[in-house]
């Protein structure tokens, strides 16, 4: 049983608009490495159906990339995600935990903005 109530047999799936706790490693560069919160952005029928979820790192930061700063305050999170790192992780291989979800509104907005980069 997932975090949200869900069943499912290999445990939690994240949703679109969830806030979790992951593992970034490995990591090169510029890119967010070691443990950070993380807002869920891809769909949860491509979550579900490929195992692997597309995640936005959270920090406490705030400040550096404008509009692609997205703030998210939920549960013990008070940062932005950084919108213009997202990534496709897979969850299964991941000790990955819910910590909240954002609401609809305001996950479409995160997702309106990166559309932006795309």
């Amino acid at each position: 049983m997932s975090a949200r109530g869900e069943d499912f047999t290999k445990g939690y799936v994240p949703s679109r608009g969830d806030v979790v706790h992951l593992d970034w490693n490995p990591a090169l560069g510029h890119e967010m490495k070691g443990p950070h919160y993380g807002l869920v952005l891809s769909q949860n029928a491509y979550n579900i159906g490929t195992g692997l979820v597309v995640v936005s790192p959270i920090t406490s930061k705030v400040g550096k990339l404008s509009a692609f700063e997205f703030e998210v305050r939920v549960g013990r999170v008070n940062g932005v995600a950084v919108l213009s790192q997202f990534r496709t992780l897979d969850f299964q291989t991941r000790s990955i935990q819910y910590e909240g979800a954002m609401s609809t509104e305001q996950i479409d907005e995160a997702a309106r903005r990166v559309r932006m980069i795309l």
